[in-house]
């Protein structure tokens, strides 16, 4: 198969199967009213457009990364729908024992993960960040139990035990996954020290957002945010490095230069509203930025990301 093939296979494979049967529960979300005042209310509608971005991940963005060659990825994306189907319902035993599949399916990936390191030693940055993708979803399975148990640990409200597991299955998957990819491909001090931040970063900004909401040791949320930005537009840099790449695909560098182009934007967002108690005037809203920051990690950074590096590695290359 020449790389041509190859990469179309890679792109429309995984768009036209996934989004027809990946992205069903998702849209099942839709709030039971007419079409045009639903449309117009997405953007800024928590109880659609937050839980939407959240399973685009597991969704979608996982399995278009994995497959669907072997019985463990087929059951995690069972897992994964059962957990889409939780949303269906109101929060409660129910919608606890739909959701508690995906968080073991996460559970025995870090497990796995676990037996690796304790096999091959200890990992490099760049091994790491691929590490690191596997094993911070769990930690946003564990938010969405809560969620769907209707528990507010530590008192949080229920959108920010949403929007902390969203973090995990966005920020937490594509961009260490990223970072491991473009570090591997090629290794350097810029690289990995995208790497390292990004490994920091993710969760001390969830360590910070507990700070500030406890209202103690407020600074470490925007060192944090600063940090991830940090490794996170060493992430967008190499991306786009990538897309300037000759030697490939046509879709694949179009997939990387938007891919770098979306988290270069989502980051400077993100910097801003991690600075909002410093610089107010350069903060989003927070509905204005999971609308806008969310939709760029998402499908500009996290989805042209995933597809353009199927179509530049063999499956046998991906680790």
């Amino acid at each position: 198969m020449n790389r041509y093939a190859y990469a179309f296979q890679s792109w429309f494979k995984p768009l036209v199967l996934l989004i027809a049967v990946g992205l069903l529960p998702a849209v099942s979300l839709l709030p039971a009213v007419s079409l045009l005042p639903a449309v117009s209310l997405l953007p800024l509608d928590n109880t659609f457009f937050v839980p939407a971005l959240l399973l685009f991940s597991p969704l979608m963005l996982m399995p278009s990364w994995s497959g669907m060659s072997r019985l463990q990825y087929k059951l995690e994306y069972a897992a994964a729908v059962a957990m889409a189907g939780s949303f269906q319902l109101v929060p409660g035993i129910g919608a606890t024992l739909l959701a508690l599949p995906w968080l073991v399916a996460r559970l025995y990936v870090v497990k796995d993960v676990a037996m690796e390191c304790r096999r091959t030693g200890l990992p490099s940055a760049a091994t790491a960040c691929v590490y690191a993708a596997a094993v911070f979803p769990a930690i946003g399975a564990a938010w969405i139990v809560a969620h769907r148990a209707n528990w507010a640990p530590w008192g949080f409200d229920p959108l920010i035990v949403l929007l902390t597991a969203a973090h995990f299955h966005h920020a937490g998957f594509t961009l260490p996954l990223m970072a491991g990819l473009n570090a591997k491909a090629n290794p350097g001090c810029w690289t990995r020290f995208s790497c390292v931040a990004i490994l920091l970063g993710v969760p001390l900004v969830a360590v910070g957002i507990t700070g500030t909401h406890f209202g103690v040791l407020k600074f470490v949320e925007p060192f944090g945010v600063a940090i991830l930005v940090l490794g996170a537009l060493g992430v967008a840099v190499s991306q786009v490095w990538r897309g300037l790449e000759r030697q490939r695909s046509i879709l694949a560098r179009i997939g990387f230069l938007i891919s770098g182009a979306s988290l270069f934007a989502a980051m400077v967002l993100a910097l801003g509203f991690g600075l909002r108690y410093v610089i107010p005037n350069f903060a989003l809203t927070m509905p204005q930025m999971w609308a806008i920051h969310g939709t760029l990690n998402a499908f500009g950074f996290g989805l042209c990301g995933i597809l353009a590096w199927r179509g530049a590695v063999t499956r046998s290359e991906r680790p």
